[in-house]
């Protein structure tokens, strides 16, 4: 589902070269900027507002896990301005973005008809 709703904040994007390859901390940044940028766009449903705000979490917290010294704030410029250098096209970043989204989601799903987590009393 969140694939689907990245792939539609996207599709306004016209399409454009496969991306450079990125350092894995590289590429999760740059998801990070992907997801801001579609985020500033605005005439985000509530559920795709939710869908990239959750996305942004799990990159941050991907960035954060693999070093948790990290300069947020410095690594995301660096990204927001390779992207700008490179003209990099949203669509194929978000579909990028999204697709590793979308397997974390199918990997964490609950199969059919298995009944909910029980809760303490």
């Amino acid at each position: 589902m969140i694939l689907s709703l990245l792939l539609a904040a996207a599709a306004t994007q016209a399409p454009a070269a496969a991306p450079a390859r990125l350092s894995p901390e590289a590429a999760d940044a740059r998801c990070v900027v992907v997801l801001g940028f579609i985020n500033t766009q605005g005439k985000l449903t509530p559920e795709r507002a939710e869908a990239v705000k959750n996305g942004t979490i799990y990159y941050l917290g991907k960035l954060r896990g693999r070093n948790p010294g990290v300069n947020l704030p410095a690594t995301l410029d660096a990204a927001a301005k390779l992207a700008t250098a490179q003209k990099v096209n949203v669509g194929p970043e978000a579909q990028r973005c999204g697709a590793e989204l979308a397997q974390l989601g199918a990997a964490t799903a609950r199969p059919a008809g298995m009944p909910p987590t029980p809760r303490k009393p």
